[in-house]
């Protein structure tokens, strides 16, 4: 069996290695109050000369005090002590589905040997991560998974065929980090370094599952999940001696996956991954599916007429990634789509009333414009004059940009002349 992550080209006790994870944990993250601390203590740089290079954006002594982080936290790996705080635990509700979260909240140390880990597993995770997952996974994403969906309803499976949408219960609680461990230990074997090393980070994990929040957790989390989805496309069902697949493609986003192919045999399939996964890896997939039948191009078509003499239904379609995905066109999942209106109408109401659309809203209809551009929301956008409230909200935005970083160059320079 292969393994990756071998000693002789993944060496976790080479500070060399383990830099490169050390800047990108620090990328973006030297305005942060704690992350400055941690540069602090190694004596190389202080508060004032921090201000400075953010001032100047000269990043000369960042770099060495980066350095000398990285060194010492390699150091600890070779003494086999990491002296991580514990990680805080709290309650959050999401915004969108309304449920609580328990959110984990690491510290600066944890953060950074977390990214020093992904960057050693990176081999492992870009041989064992399948091309069918989008979650958390950089350059794919929510936009990516509604493409990869609208190719296969468009090009690959233009007649009938069926969609079942699944996800799994409590996903990230189902994990444990024996679970986590036991894979490592089968396909990084031969590095004992680097799955002590994991392990250790692991023990620090509240509850002994994966935490919510945590960079790691969001790679190994992807990493177990491919295991499900690639027992799922292993099923073959044999008729008259000739194998066929039960599943003939799948989409993943995190812990949602929709399965495309024939419903009597996604049903079994479905059936037969629940409990290989119960069994296998602790996590359990939901009763409760989302079944789509999936009409034709031609029976799309002939609702489209109807469509246009009047008739408010619609043809079946893929609801995923807060996208409704048919045969012809993509649109808004409808309870995103409300909240996109709802911005839009006020905002067209502060501009009537005020002449001009407060900054904070602004950056609310900023955040919703990508769901607009990638789907079919013409009609939409002329209704609603959306393009030019889009601008006007640009306009807010980018004034509102300038003045905050006069603010905070002032804040720098005050900081950097303070003796």
């Amino acid at each position: 069996m292969k393994t990756y992550c071998k000693p002789a080209d993944t060496d976790i006790e080479s500070a060399d290695q383990n830099l490169l994870a050390v800047k990108k944990c620090f990328d973006g993250k030297l305005k942060r109050k704690d992350f400055q601390r941690v540069l602090i203590r190694t004596g190389k740089i202080t508060k004032r000369e921090i201000a400075q290079a953010r001032l100047d954006h000269d990043k000369t002594k960042v770099n060495e005090a980066i350095r000398e982080v990285c060194e010492r936290l390699t150091q600890r790996i070779r003494d086999r002590n990491l002296r991580l705080p514990p990680i805080r635990q709290f309650k959050r509700r999401d915004g969108l589905t309304n449920k609580m979260r328990d959110i984990c909240q690491e510290s600066p140390d944890q953060q950074i040997m977390e990214y020093m880990a992904v960057e050693a597993l990176m081999p492992m995770f870009k041989a064992k991560l399948l091309q069918h997952q989008y979650g958390s996974i950089p350059t794919r994403g929510q936009v990516g998974g509604k493409r990869q969906i609208e190719r296969l309803l468009r090009r690959k499976y233009p007649g009938k065929v069926d969609a079942v949408k699944c996800d799994a219960e409590k996903a990230y609680p189902s994990i444990t980090v024996e679970c986590s461990m036991r894979l490592l230990r089968r396909d990084i074997g031969k590095n004992k370094i680097l799955l002590w090393f994991l392990g250790a980070l692991m023990e620090n994990y509240p509850g002994g599952h994966l935490c919510i929040g945590g960079y790691l957790p969001a790679w190994l989390f992807n990493y177990v999940m491919s295991y499900v989805l690639r027992y799922l496309l292993s099923l073959e069902s044999t008729r008259r001696g000739v194998k066929t697949k039960m599943v003939q493609a799948v989409v993943c986003f995190a812990d949602d996956f929709t399965m495309f192919g024939h419903f009597s045999q996604i049903r079994k399939a479905i059936r037969k991954a629940s409990k290989w996964s119960r069994s296998t890896l602790g996590l359990k997939i939901k009763n409760a599916w989302q079944i789509y039948h999936l009409t034709t191009f031609e029976a799309e078509k002939e609702q489209k007429k109807r469509r246009v003499e009047g008739s408010r239904k619609r043809t079946c379609g893929v609801d995923m990634m807060g996208f409704v995905t048919y045969r012809t066109y993509t649109i808004i999942r409808g309870r995103i789509f409300r909240r996109i209106r709802r911005q839009i109408l006020r905002a067209a109401e502060d501009l009537e009333k005020l002449g001009y659309i407060p900054w904070w809203r602004a950056c609310k209809l900023s955040a919703y414009k990508g769901w607009l551009k990638h789907s079919d929301s013409e009609k939409f956008t002329k209704k609603y004059h959306v393009n030019e409230i889009f601008r006007k909200a640009a306009q807010s935005v980018s004034l509102h940009g300038r003045k905050e970083h006069i603010r905070n160059e002032r804040a720098l320079l005050i900081e950097a002349c303070r003796g």
